[in-house]
Parts: structure tokens; C-alpha cells; sequence
């Protein structure tokens, strides 16, 4: 996930200060991404069952010495990686026969990325000419000084979710009704500039596509305190897939945490280019941790039993908008649920509640009061008024900002 903090242009630019862990900040996220990455109690007492041991394998094969951070010649052989799993499931290539879409550089003839992307089709006579995305980026930061930055929660454990719900739909006895397209993005890391391409160079009309998916770091816990956190972004513009959500996560040891993708400063993963063109989009993620583009997120530091739980999920919710009858279209005017608010508060509750652990200040602890109390407010109430959530949203801002 790029750095908020920066321009995209710097952004590759910018390893931890001389190789130590950074103290990370997902600017202006009411969830205040700073995340210790601990592994769950329930995953150091439960055996892993074989969902965990292939998510593991992916996601330390994208993360070893040999994938050189994902960067270069690490990023070709990423890339290669990508096909032979789609091959290996038997998939479709995505782009006209190809599984590679090469990202042209300014200088003529130089190539400076590849996207990589399989296809699934839909078994119905109609509807298989709608799809669904799949998606998440696999380049990272490369190798820095001699020193390796090994992405293995960004963003290895999305890709490895991608190759897990290929994997359930692509063995299915019962296909989907819709077409599926699954896509590793190169370059997000370079301002998204891998999914960028893909949607001004799209292999079929964007107007078909039904929904786009994207997770970006799902492997750990929020601030080390919301253990069972997941955020969802994007219902705000396709709010009949908050049912769908609900569906696929229940029964799951998750707690599924809404915010409007406005509570971000700005375009924060490869959901970006298809919001900019309307398409309807989830983007799945737990945030931010003091391993965020450091040399530090390595594999052995994920909690493997939560991105096996979010994997389930995101299967699910794939699954229900690949084979239902219709599905939510684009609104154009954000609806903002209720949810959002209690998300909110009980995120910031959790931060409060770790106020030593986090190293919180007098003026971090007066704002955060002041934004419960708004936030209790408007859940007693059960309605908000657009001013209100600007104030809190900016309020949320400024917390985050102050906690860097």
C-alpha cells in the first residue's frame, strides 16, 4: 500500500529511517491504522488447517530472498510465479491469450511493469458477459542498501487470498453465472500505476464489470488491540452488498468494520482508478502496523488463521455477486450507514483503552473523548447529519496525525 504520507512520485523512495521499524500512519482512517502485528492466541493454540498451510506457502514464497522484495528481476519472477498458479488451476489468460499485460515506460521500447491476469467464465448464457474482479498487487519495495523489504503482509497476503478464492471457485462443481477475472497489479506501490493501465487499457468494457475487489495487507491486527478487525471500503457507493458481507462473514471469528472510503485522504490501494470510474468496489484490509514497509513484515510475523477467515469471506461475498440474479449498481450519493459510527467509536474505544502501549497524548486523549462523545450521540440517536460526520471524520484526521 502506497505511503499517504507522500507523493506517489517519493514514494518508492522511502524505506524505514536507517532500517528500523517506522512508526506508520494510514492518514485520515477513523480506525487509526497503526497496528502492532501480533499473532492470535487462537492461532498459536489451534493446528493450521490446509486453507492456512497454502496461504502461508504463497505468502512466503512472494516474501523470500528469491523475490528480491518484489521489485525488478523480483517483480518478473513474481509474475511468473502468478501464471504458473493460473495455469496450474487451469485458467484462462486474460489478455487476448496472454496472462501478461505489459505497462509501457515513458522511453520507447522500455517496459516498467506487468500486470497479471486469469480468467473464469460464467456458465450462464447472459450474465457471463458481466464480471467480477478479484484483485490484489504484488510488487512492494524491492531491496534497499542491501537490505531486503520482504512484503509479506503488502502485499503478499493479498495475492495469496486471490490465488485461494481462484482456487474454491475454480474447482467448484458448480460454476459461477458471471465471468471472473483474477489480476495481480504491478506498480501499486508506484501510484497505483499497474491498475492505473489496466483501466485505460481494460481487456472489455468497464461498464461490465459488476464489481472490482481488492485486499491490501489483511494479515494482522489493528494497533494490536482489534485482533478480529477486518475494514471494508466501498459500501457507501453499493450498499445492497452489505447484506452479502454480513452473509459471508458470519460464523467467521471476524468483526467486520465499515468506513466510508472518504475517511481516507486520498486513493490509498488499486481500488483508486475504478472509483474514479464509477465502478462498484470492496477494498478489504486491517491496516497498518509498525512492520508497514519496513524490513521487519516478514511471513512469520502474520496471523495466518485471520487472513484464512478474511479469504473465506472474501470467497463469499465473490461467490454471492457471481452467481446472483442482479446486483447493486454504482450510487452516485454516498450512503453512509450507521455501522460506520459504531465502527468508529469502538476502534477508537480499543485505542483508548492501549493508551500506554500506544504512547497516547494529553491532546490525543482530550480529541478522542470529544470525538466519543459526538460518536455516542449520533448512535443513540441513530442519524447523523452530513456535518456531523464531517467533524468527526476531521476529527479522526487530526488523531492520526497527532499519533505519528
Amino acid at each position: 500500500m502506497p505511503d499517504a504520507r507522500i507523493g506517489p512520485e517519493l514514494h518508492s523512495l522511502m524505506p524505514g529511517k536507517s532500517g528500523s521499524v517506522v512508526r506508520p500512519l494510514l492518514v485520515g482512517t477513523a480506525a487509526g491504522m497503526i497496528a502492532i502485528g501480533v499473532i492470535s492466541r487462537a492461532q498459536a493454540q489451534s493446528p493450521p488447517r490446509p486453507e492456512q498451510e497454502r496461504l502461508k506457502a504463497i505468502v512466503t514464497k512472494l516474501a523470500s530472498a528469491e523475490m528480491k522484495g518484489r521489485r525488478g528481476e523480483g517483480a518478473r519472477k513474481a509474475a511468473a510465479f502468478l501464471i504458473d498458479e493460473f495455469r496450474r488451476l487451469k485458467l484462462e489468460p486474460l489478455f487476448q491469450g496472454q496472462f501478461v499485460q505489459e505497462i509501457p515506460a515513458a522511453e520507447p521500447g522500455r517496459i516498467q511493469g506487468r500486470n497479471v491476469g486469469a480468467v473464469l467464465r460464467g456458465a450462464d448464457p447472459v450474465l457471463k458477459d458481466e464480471w467480477v474482479i478479484v484483485s490484489a498487487h504484488y510488487d512492494h519495495l524491492g531491496v534497499r542498501g542491501g537490505v531486503l523489504y520482504p512484503g509479506a503482509d503488502d502485499n503478499a497476503s493479498g495475492v495469496a487470498m486471490m490465488l485461494e478464492v481462484a482456487r474454491s471457485l475454480a474447482a467448484a462443481s458448480d460454476p459461477p453465472r458471471r465471468s471472473l477475472m483474477f489480476i495481480g497489479f504491478d506498480l501499486e506501490e508506484a501510484g497505483l500505476f499497474g491498475s492505473r493501465y489496466f483501466v485505460a487499457h481494460p481487456p472489455v468494457r468497464l461498464e461490465q464489470v459488476v464489481l472490482f475487489i481488492t485486499a491490501d495487507m489483511i494479515g494482522r491486527a489493528l494497533a494490536g488491540v482489534c485482533e478480529n478487525h477486518v475494514f471494508v471500503l466501498g459500501t457507501e457507493h453499493a450498499p445492497g452488498l452489505r447484506p452479502w458481507i454480513d452473509q459471508a462473514a458470519k460464523d467467521r471469528p471476524l468483526t467486520v468494520g465499515l468506513l466510508g472510503s472518504d475517511l481516507l485522504v486520498l486513493n490509498r490501494s488499486d481500488y483508486g482508478p475504478f472509483r474514479s470510474r464509477q465502478v462498484p468496489y470492496l477494498f478489504f484490509s486491517t491496516g497498518e502496523n509498525p512492520r508497514y514497509h519496513s524490513p521487519e513484515d516478514r511471513p512469520e510475523t502474520l496471523d495466518y488463521a485471520k487472513l484464512a477467515a478474511i479469504s473465506q469471506m472474501i470467497h463469499g461475498v465473490t461467490r454471492t455477486v457471481a452467481s446472483a440474479p442482479s446486483v447493486p449498481r454504482w450510487s452516485a450519493l454516498p450512503d453512509h450507514p450507521l455501522a460506520e459510527a459504531v465502527t468508529m467509536r469502538d476502534v477508537i474505544r480499543k485505542l483508548m483503552e492501549n493508551q500506554k502501549a500506544l504512547e497516547l497524548g494529553t491532546a490525543q486523549l482530550y480529541l478522542m473523548n470529544h470525538t466519543l462523545r459526538s460518536l455516542d450521540d449520533i448512535i443513540a440517536r441513530g442519524t447523523t447529519t452530513a456535518a456531523e460526520r464531517a467533524s468527526v471524520v476531521q476529527a479522526a484526521r487530526i488523531v492520526l496525525l497527532m499519533m505519528h
